[in-house]
């Protein structure tokens, strides 16, 4: 009998030190942390101007979960953050009065955005974090939507004909898109150009030009342009899917359903002898850039990936022509996104998106959020982090933009 309350006494006392051993471990695992985040401002301004009185995000994958605003001197306080790996941006909008008193010398009076991010910081310490800002001009054409996800068809069939990408006109005045190039950058299984070891190149697999001779292709302000594989009613097959009678371009494929009412878009460079449509991959990498140059794309450089004497050949844009670009990852199983694999520097695109769904056919598309309506019109967001201006949605359709 004493042998055994003895025992049960032992268990007793030893359940208790494991309950408190543990308490004490989490307490410390939870303990929250105070530090700061000091943007620095690009070069180029004066030595007196400081990133005041913007907001900073401190962001898990795509949702915001702590926000500080900067004091006069650029740095924010945060306080009560559980340490973690967090994705760290910040983005504002400079108007061209401001921009030419800001900086040294003399630079055109031109709107600009401010932007920077660190992503996928450890935070386990109160030490400073320092943000490096980099600055961009403000651009009145958007890639606003990528859809390249897919969807089921009608017999629960894979089905990836609907594709498209979307293009906003965001300023006051018409646009015209003739002459304009987009591409989309390679996607190798690993990044084999990551923007990390390339800041003056997007090394991409495709290269498309919208048709016309200067005004023949107008956008109006606010304003879309549609471009798919096949510009018919995908519905008709599918029912979840959409209807691109209506697209404005179609990349021209024999194999394919075209549209001969559908103008073509020219095809400068494809790495694939046989696939002369846009090649997106249904989880992705889906990667798109928007650019501009008065040069012959069609004899700029091609390489292929490093240590590789042979396979696909990547075209090099130079990251100076580039108008806008939007980063669409891969939702990998086990690990999410990787951020690594990022094609696009800091200034093209701060941020990055990604469906949920793992190998796609889910009818997810990645749309621009709205910023405002007015004057009869939507205006989109766009901060250079498609983090913060896109949203992934089931629902929205082309020319349609959701609020976040």
């Amino acid at each position: 009998m004493n042998k055994l309350l003895n025992l049960s006494t032992w268990l007793i006392i030893s359940f208790l030190f494991i309950g408190m051993t543990s308490c004490s471990t989490t307490d410390d695992a939870t303990k929250t942390l105070n530090f700061d985040v000091k943007v620095t401002m690009p070069a180029g301004f004066k030595a007196d101007v400081f990133y005041a009185n913007q907001t900073v995000n401190i962001s898990k994958g795509t949702a915001v979960v702590y926000s500080a605003v900067t004091d006069a001197s650029g740095i924010a306080h945060f306080e009560n953050v559980i340490p973690d790996v967090y994705d760290i941006s910040t983005s504002c909008e400079i108007s061209g009065d401001d921009y030419v008193n800001m900086v040294e010398g003399d630079v055109e009076n031109a709107n600009v955005l401010i932007t920077g991010s660190l992503l996928q910081q450890t935070v386990i310490t109160e030490d400073a974090i320092t943000i490096p800002a980099q600055m961009s001009i403000k651009q009145s054409l958007l890639i606003s939507k990528i859809y390249y996800a897919g969807c089921k068809d009608n017999n629960t069939k894979n089905y990836m004909a609907d594709q498209y990408i979307e293009f906003f006109n965001n300023s006051d005045e018409d646009l015209y898109i003739d002459g304009l190039y987009f591409a989309l950058t390679e996607t190798e299984s690993t990044a084999a150009f990551p923007a990390s070891a390339n800041q003056d190149y997007v090394y991409v697999k495709q290269v498309f030009q919208f048709p016309g001779s200067g005004q023949q292709y107008k956008i109006a302000a606010g304003g879309t342009v549609l471009v798919t594989n096949s510009a018919i009613d995908h519905t008709l097959v599918a029912t979840n899917s959409v209807n691109l009678t209506n697209a404005s371009f179609e990349a021209k494929d024999p194999k394919k359903n075209n549209n001969t009412a559908t103008p073509a878009l020219n095809l400068i460079y494809t790495a694939y002898s046989t696939i002369p449509s846009m090649n997106m991959l249904a989880g992705g990498d889906a990667t798109v850039v928007l650019f501009k140059t008065k040069e012959d794309v069609s004899k700029w450089e091609t390489v292929y990936k490093p240590g590789a004497t042979s396979g696909l050949l990547y075209m090099k844009i130079p990251t100076k022509t580039i108008i806008d670009g939007l980063e669409c990852l891969k939702n990998k199983a086990t690990t999410g996104p990787d951020v690594n694999s990022k094609r696009l520097y800091n200034y093209i695109d701060a941020g990055y998106q990604y469906i949920s769904a793992v190998s796609g056919y889910t009818g997810e598309v990645v749309a621009r959020v709205k910023d405002k309506d007015a004057n009869n019109r939507t205006y989109l967001k766009d901060s250079n982090n498609s983090t913060n201006d896109f949203a992934v949605s089931t629902t929205v359709k082309p020319g349609q933009f959701p609020s976040k």
